[in-house]
């Protein structure tokens, strides 16, 4: 019985070193795998021969490829996605990128850039978003209209030229400046010279009466007007331009 016992403690022994000894290999073949899977994408393997970018418009060209060649001159497997939209954003223009790898050697790139809705300040310009960035000023549009006013009152103002674009379409005229003083006052300037200093309440309003009487008390004559004032309760004043 002794003897017994003894064979059965032999093979339950002989059984768990084995299991270990599986375990071991197992765990081996593991980490081989992994530590070479890593070195291939550590290789130039696979090089990148070719990456297309679509969406830019404002950004340099030269200094996107600056920027992306080091990122993208290794093997396929090697390049890093992520760590390229991280370096597209930091672009001024940038507002979005997608990055992905196309087998076996390509890199596509779409990238979105912001929307620009105004100049801001005449520094900074501000997006379709009411986004605030600066970039390179050779890369400002020339056709924006000029907001003037304080940080923060972005979208206040972006809110109001969209309802005053609206009320003055009847003119055809559109809005080169607008802008907001510190105490909280409206003005604007017309493309066809003309400014407007609305006030601080009941702006649209006073905007609205401007359009119906402006053929009658101006008309033709835009070019001998130098502003005009709303800022009265029941009526306007009209600046004319002294001719010599």
């Amino acid at each position: 019985m002794i003897i017994s016992q003894v064979r059965k403690c032999y093979k339950e022994f002989r059984f768990s070193w084995k299991s270990v000894i599986n375990l071991i290999c197992f765990v081996a073949l593991i980490f081989f795998a992994t530590y070479a899977f890593n070195q291939f994408k550590a290789t130039q393997y696979f090089p990148i021969n070719e990456v297309k970018i679509a969406g830019i418009q404002h950004v340099s060209h030269d200094e996107v490829q600056h920027i992306l060649l080091p990122l993208v001159n290794k093997g396929y497997f090697a390049v890093n996605v992520e760590h390229i939209k991280e370096s597209l954003a930091q672009f001024p223009w940038v507002a979005d990128a997608s990055v992905r790898r196309v087998w076996p050697n390509q890199i596509i790139i779409q990238v979105a850039e912001k929307s620009p809705f105004a100049l801001w300040n005449n520094e900074k310009l501000l997006s379709t978003s009411g986004q605030l960035f600066s970039p390179a000023r050779n890369t400002f549009p020339s056709d924006l209209p000029q907001f003037m006013g304080p940080e923060g009152a972005q979208l206040i103002m972006m809110e109001n030229y969209a309802k005053i674009s609206k009320i003055i379409t009847p003119l055809h005229f559109k809005m080169t400046r607008f802008e907001l003083s510190p105490a909280h006052v409206w003005s604007l300037t017309l493309d066809n010279g003309i400014k407007v200093n609305i006030g601080h309440k009941d702006i649209l309003t006073h905007l609205g009466d401007f359009v119906k009487v402006y053929p009658k008390i101006i008309g033709n004559r835009a070019n001998e007007v130098n502003s005009v004032d709303l800022r009265y309760s029941n009526g306007l004043a009209v600046r004319w331009k002294t001719l010599t």
